[in-house]
Parts: C-alpha cells; structure tokens; sequence
C-alpha cells in the first residue's frame, strides 16, 4: 500500500510577497581554495513594488556579515539571524524607485558552494570548488532572494589562485592577472536568470572548443588534463543538439556561448546552470565504456533546459515539472531525431517504469503545494511522469499544432516565470483546445489509469470485443481518466487504426472485420501513462511480437508471453531473439526468457552468449542469473566471466549474474573482481551486489573488509546493499548492523541515504538511536526524508523481517519448481497420441450468449501484460 508523499503537518508553500524586485546582480568573490572559504561583496540592485518601501530582507545562511551599504552609504542598523539579513533603508522607496544595496561578508559554506580538495582518500587531488544553487542553497555563498521567480542579469566577479580556470554564466569580460599573481575573472550575463542558476566553476580544467554548425554557437568543454578524448567522446554531440533544439522549439539558443564542465564529488549528474552546465566528472566516457554506452540522455536534459527552466523558469517550486517534465522529454526529442523513434520509445518505456516504482511508495500531483523541502518534489511524478505527459499532450495534438504551440509558449514567456496555465493557454491559443481538464487530471491530481482490457473475438457475427475497465481507486480527489486511446489491428494483412474515447469505469467496444484479427494492440506506442493487465489469446501475442511496426510494441509481447510460458511462446521468443531487427526487442526477448525459469528458454539464452550487440549480451548474461541452482547456467557464466567480454557492461552484468545463479564458484571468481578499474567502478560494483545475491553468509567479511571511502559512490552503494541482503535472516546481524551504523560519516548522502533504508531492511530497531544521530547533523534534504521514514519504519515494523526474508526465499524455489513442472506436462502432452492443441483465440460459437459453446480443449492460463510497479534495479546517475 502506498504511503502519503505528504505527512500529515507538511505546510502548503506559496510564492512569498515580493515588495521589491532584483534588477540586477554584481557578485565579487575572492576563492581560498585551500582554505575552502570565500570572501564577498554582493551588489544587488533593487526596484520597489510598493510605495513607502522602508526595508528589505535578503536570504543569506551562516554568513558574517562585516558591512551593508544603500547607495554607498553605510548602514548600521542592519539584523542579521543567521539565515535572514534585515536592512532599513536610508529614506523610503517610491514605487519603481531603485536602491543598491551591497553586502560584504565571509562564509565557509556548507551548502551551495563545495570546495574539494586533497583528502585520506584522494591524496593528489588537485582543489577545486564549485556551485550548486538547486533548489534554494545560493543564499549559503551569497546574500540574495533565493526563489525561482526573482530573475536578473548577474555579473561575477571572481579571483583565484594561478594556474586555474575559472568558468561562470555568460561571456567572459576580461580576465587580469593581480599583483600578486592570482587571476581576475569577470563574467557577464545580459539575460535575466534566477539565484539558483548562477554559477562559478574554479580548478584546473583544459578547454575543448567546437561550434555548433547551423546556429553558430560557440561550444565548450572543460575537463582534467588527460581526459579530451574522454570529453569528446561524451559530449561530441551537444553543436547537433543545439541547432536541433533550436529548429525544433522555434526560439534559437539564447547565448553566444554554451559550456559543459565536468568536476568532482558533483552531487546530481549535472545543473543546468545558465550558459554553463556542471557535470560529474563521472559521465566522461572512456573508450571501452563508449563501445554500448552514451550520455546522451544526460547532455540533452541539461541542454534542453536552457529554454526549460532558464529562459522560461518555474514560477515557484510546486510547478518545476515545467523545467523538468519538458527537459525530461527533450531527451527523447533528441533521440528520436539522432536514432529514430524506437530507440527512443525505449528511453520512454523506462521513464515510465522509474515512475511506476515510485508510485509503489506514493503518489501525489505533478503540481504539489505541499512538501517540506523543495528537493523533495524532484522525483518520479517530476521528471518522468512529467515526461509522459508532454508525450501524451503531443500526441493528443499531432506533430504540427503541438511544436507550434511550444514555439508559441516559448517565445510569449521567454525570460520570464511560467505555471501550467500559461503552457494550457499557449496550446488553446494556437490549436483552440482547452487542455486545463486534461491538466486538471493528469498534473493537478495524483494517481494514472490502472486498466483491465479484455478482447475476444465472435465468429459467428465476425465482431471483435474490447472490454476496457478502470481499476484504479476512484474519489472526488481522483477522479476518473478521460482520454482517447489508439487501437491496432492487422486484418488480412492490412493495418486498421481505431480511437476510442475512454471516461467511464468500464466500457465494451465492439469492432466489425471481415475477419478474425491477428494483430490487436491496445495503445499501439504505449502513449498513455498506464498500468495496464491485458487478457487475450497466445496467438495474437505472438503475432505482436513476430510484426508489430513499432518496437515497443514487440516489447510488450515478449513480457506478455513470458507471464504464462507455453512452448509455443518459447519458440516465438526464441525466434526472435536470434532475429529481431531490433536490439532492444532482443534484449527484452532475452529478460522474458530468463523470468520464465524454462529449460527450453535456458537452450536459446546459451546460443545468444555470441549476439553482436552488446546490449542484447547484457540482458542475456542477467537473464542467465534468474536460473537459480541451474549448473548450465551457472557454468555458462563462470566461463564467459573467466574469458570477459569487449564490453564492460556486460562483462558486470555477468558478475552479478552469477552471484544471483548460486553458482558453486561464485565465491571464488567475484572477489577477484572488486579491485578491477572501470568505467564509473562499475565491474566492482555488480561482483559487489553479486556477492550479496549469493546468500553465502561467508560473503559477509569479504565485504566488510572491501569497503573504501574513496572514489565513486557507486561501490559503496553496492556494498552498503549487499551486506544488508546477507544479513537479513541470520543469527547473528549485529557486527554487520554496526558496521552500516558506522557509515553515516560517509561524505556522500546517496550512500547515506542508503545506509537508512539498508537498515530497514534488517528490521532491527537497535538501530533506530544512530540514524537519530545522523539525521541531527544531516543537511542533504533527502537524506534526512529516507532517514526519517526510515525510523518510522522500524518503528512500526512495516519492512521486511526474517519471516518475510524466508518466505520470499521459498516463494522463488516455488516458482522455479512450478516453472519445471510445466515445461514437463507440456513436454506429456506433446508426446501424446493426440497432442493438445492450442486453444482458438475465443471458443467456437454455440449456445451461449456471445458464440461461447460446444466442447472445450484443455484450459491453460492466458497470458497478460502487467505494465508498471518495478523500477530499475541500477539506475543511471540522476538528472537535474
């Protein structure tokens, strides 16, 4: 059961009064990398709302304040609490009247400004320090109002150490080199953005320029020495996504310059900061990584938000799927454009499956007043389902009136803040359509359609019927959906597409052919955001899967025939892992054959060890891992583990493949794997989590002792997850408890974060007192959310216990048990005098009420797809 996203208590937040506008914003700064604090003077230009206007108050966290100025005239009287500075005016603004007010301070910040540098774990780092302002930390480096909505032109000014680059919004001004020998940098930028977007870069970074061919922006990447070919091989892209974005929104890219630059310990995957986006330092691509994997995804989310967030920004938090939704589906914009819509339908399908995951904990409205911290809302229901539903929108519309109308809406609010309602009126203003019911539901309420569809088909009136139900809670809170949805069918060779309007709770639909269809396919695309069970015959599954046009549509048909394997299925999905177009159908083929636990799906998965692309290899090596026990899987992974693979990827796949086999080896061939280097510690990471799957309690001090503090994150997570997965249901879980106890002093709160939820999983309430004590000194805001959540959980024992641990452990053999018994009946009745037949697509007609009649042939469950409530197991890093 899902929880509320919002407990009970959680105040609704609103824009704040505003009696004062920011004109304009001059930021001088003086870095001490070493020393990791900043010395400041923050000039802020400020315009009256209101008439009288006698003070103002500016954001501004654990700073001294050494001196205020109005027009260069101290002031004395100012307050300061910590995190508000209180300033009276010299006389009372007129409305419109403009006032300077220049702050100079010192601060060695804890959020908003990080500085990195040599540490334990990294004795040859080289300093550096950078910015991350999302979603209100700005007001730790320097005084301003730190809402979305206050927007200004900023200058910056900044002074560094020599032999550093230094990178900030805008173009470079002029660059001096003081007395002393440290650099002067000045930064400029002309259009109006908000505190959070603002940036400043500094370390020792080479610079990589290329320019984009149709708009003619100049383009730039800075990364360590050593990583150009990394860079290029990364961000080689983004000159093609520039002058597509620009084609496609209708608003060109609106600075001269756009600059990419990649930096340590970074806390998301990347901040689209005006003109200049910060990316961890992990994306960059080395060469073997490159051979099956792109950041693309990552490039253009944070491109497409220049438009999405910078130029048109959120007018308050609760709205900022209109930075995220749209940069979100902006990634498949570009991917549709670079490699057509399949692969891109791909990036959709997991979009939606993130989503779904999250909706398992909660659901909430896309626009939500009511969260403790911003960070909160930037989630599932932001990015993806966000994502969706400008998907939906676009096919709603068509093609045409839909990117006319985003041109419409770019260009009215260009530079300024946007809500839903503005994005609602451009689209009636251009196509005539009032979107604000479709809004209402699908942004404004929680929740998506939860469907049950069932098609049978009448020979005797040559009438198909499609029974389409809406299963999912109905309230006055959450209504039900309305929507129109596409229908498919192939009859006699020709493809028919049908519309039907959904808005009641059920409806039966009834189509007239000439004859029996062999294709039906509900929501051809999966365009709807929807769970969805959909009941009919084997044949028109495996019709699905062998000639759907769409990709996706393929997709689909494999989970579905992997729900209730049949031999037949089996061989359908064999055929098409060794012969489908598509690499991707492929790999869902291998995954549905790995979930079906068969013997005859285990014979095509070893053949499929030698598939070219290496994506269909990957899925191969973790559909292996799902025959547990099984000795020819188990060998076949030692053996391909043992002879590696061209791509890492697979060959970390693999490893915890094998580890989730119980192969009697894994214990012996994974350690070795936990010093190995690769891309993002990847190859350590999966023998990490492969070692936790093993169930092997002596895997236990193997990890203990592997741990590190240093490097990427990745392998801490794993480990962290790992212990607890072998912890739970022993005698003795104290050692392994404490020892995550210890791991709250981890400088990363994604390892943090999962350190709380690791214990939750042990459900022992002795460790409820030390994530007390973290969540005391806790500042990343959703690390101390898991935190929280996860002492209620202990309290209330609503997590997995060893009961439970056992019983699902039993549930798995059961399966894998029912798995064998079926392929051995089907194998019986194959051998028969008279081997049973597969049943028609409906029974023949007779008597009964629909041509249901006359004798039956052996019942055998019919397959369904199930679409929705899992999520990635290894999600990418994170967007923002």
């Amino acid at each position: 059961m899902s929880k509320r996203f919002s407990p009970p208590g959680t105040p609704l937040r609103f824009t704040p009064d505003r009696p004062f506008r920011t004109a304009q914003v001059r930021l001088e700064v003086d870095l001490d990398l070493v020393g990791r604090r900043l010395t400041g003077a923050a000039t802020l230009h400020l315009e009256a709302r209101r008439e009288h206007l006698a003070s103002v108050t500016l954001d501004a966290v654990e700073m001294t304040i050494d001196s205020v100025a109005v027009d260069g005239q101290e002031i004395r009287t100012f307050q300061y609490d910590g995190e508000k500075l209180y300033v009276p005016l010299l006389k009372p603004l007129a409305r419109g009247a403009q006032a300077a007010l220049t702050v100079r301070y010192r601060c060695q910040p804890r959020r908003g400004l990080y500085f990195i540098g040599p540490d334990a774990d990294h004795p040859d780092r080289a300093p550096q320090c950078w910015t991350q302002g999302q979603d209100d930390d700005s007001r730790y480096y320097f005084p301003c109002v730190d809402t979305p909505i206050e927007k200004a032109p900023t200058e910056v000014i900044a002074t560094a150490p020599a032999g550093n680059f230094l990178l900030s919004n805008g173009d470079l001004r002029d660059r001096a080199v003081l007395p002393d020998g440290r650099i002067r940098w000045h930064y400029g930028l002309d259009l109006p953005h908000p505190p959070y977007l603002v940036t400043i870069v500094c370390g020792p970074f080479v610079e990589i320029a290329a320019r984009a061919p149709e708009t003619g922006v100049d383009v730039f990447a800075y990364v360590p020495a050593g990583r150009e070919d990394d860079a290029r091989r990364s961000f080689g892209r983004t000159p093609q996504m520039i002058d597509h974005f620009s084609a496609r929104i209708g608003v060109p890219y609106p600075h001269r310059r756009y600059s990419q630059i990649t930096v340590s310990d970074f806390i998301f995957g990347g901040m689209e900061n005006t003109s200049a986006t910060t990316l961890t330092d992990l994306v960059l691509l080395d060469e073997r990584a490159a051979l099956d994997h792109d950041v693309d995804g990552l490039v253009s989310h944070e491109l497409a938000h220049q438009w999405w967030g910078d130029l048109l920004t959120c007018r308050e938090w609760s709205e900022a799927w209109l930075n995220e939704g749209f940069a979100t589906y902006f990634e498949y914009v570009w991917r549709e454009h670079a490699k057509g819509r399949d692969e891109a339908d791909v990036e959709l399908l997991t979009d939606a499956e993130t989503y779904f995951g999250e909706a398992g904990r909660y659901q909430r409205p896309i626009v939500c007043r009511q969260y403790d911290e911003p960070i909160h809302l930037f989630d599932g229901h932001l990015y993806d389902k966000g994502g969706r539903v400008l998907h939906m929108v676009r096919h709603m519309l068509g093609d045409e009136p839909f990117w006319e109308a985003i041109r419409h809406y770019a260009t009215r609010h260009a530079q300024k803040s946007v809500e839903t309602r503005d994005l609602s009126r451009a689209i009636e203003d251009v196509t005539g359509r009032n979107l604000d019911p479709f809004f209402d539901r699908w942004v404004a309420r929680a929740g998506h359609p939860d469907l049950a569809c069932t098609w049978t088909w009448d020979t005797e009136q040559g009438v198909g019927h499609l029974r389409v139900e809406q299963k999912q809670k109905i309230s006055d809170e959450t209504p039900l959906f309305r929507f129109d949805v596409g229908v498919r069918f192939e009859v006699a060779g020709s493809i028919k597409d049908e519309t039907i309007a959904i808005s009641e709770r059920s409806h039966v639909f009834k189509f007239r052919f000439p004859e029996r269809p062999t294709q039906v396919v509900f929501d051809s695309g999966d365009v709807i955001l929807k769970t969805i069970k959909m009941d009919k015959p084997r044949p028109l599954w495996r019709r699905q899967l062998e000639a759907a046009t769409l990709g996706i549509d393929r997709i689909l048909a494999a989970r579905a025939l992997a729900e209730a394997p049949a031999p037949e299925g089996i061989q359908a999905l064999g055929k098409a892992l060794a012969g489908d177009p598509f690499w991707a159908v492929r790999a869902a083929v291998a995954r549905a054959l790995g979930r079906t636990a068969r013997q005859d799906a285990l014979d095509f998965l070893l053949d499929a060890r030698g598939q070219s692309h290496p994506r269909v290899r990957r899925a191969v090596a973790t559909a292996l891992g799902e025959f547990r026990g099984d000795p020819r899987a188990g060998a076949a992974l030692s053996a391909w583990l043992r002879a590696g693979d061209p791509s890492v990827f697979v060959e970390a796949e693999t490893a915890l493949a094998l580890g989730k086999s119980r192969a009697p080896d894994a214990l012996d061939l994974l350690p070795g794997l936990m010093s190995r280097r690769s891309y993002q510690d990847i190859v350590r990471s999966r023998a990490i989590e492969g070692l936790g799957a093993t169930g092997d309690e002596r895997a236990i001090p193997l990890l203990r002792g592997a741990w590190r503090g240093g490097g990427p994150f990745q392998p801490r997570k794993a480990l962290i997850v790992a212990l607890a997965e072998l912890a739970q249901g022993t005698a003795t879980p104290r050692p392994v408890r404490e020892f995550l106890e210890d791991r709250f002093s981890d400088r990363d709160f994604r390892v943090r974060t999962e350190v709380a939820m690791a214990l939750v999983r042990l459900g022992d309430r002795r460790a409820i007192p030390a994530i007390e004590r973290a969540l005391v000194g806790e500042l990343d805001a959703r690390a101390s959310r898991r935190m929280r959540e996860a002492i209620t959980d202990l309290r209330e024992g609503t997590r997995t216990t060893e009961q439970v641990t056992r019983l699902q452990e039993e549930l798995e053999r059961l399966r894998a048990d029912a798995a064998r018994l079926r392929e051995r009946i089907d194998g019986l009745e194959g051998q028969g005098s008279g081997a049973a037949k597969e049943p028609p697509a409906t029974p023949p007609s007779g008597s009964r009420k629909g041509g249901d009649g006359g004798p039956r042939p052996p019942k055998r469950a019919r397959p369904t797809t199930r679409r929705g409530g899992r999520s990635r197991p290894h999600a990418p890093i994170r967007r923002r």
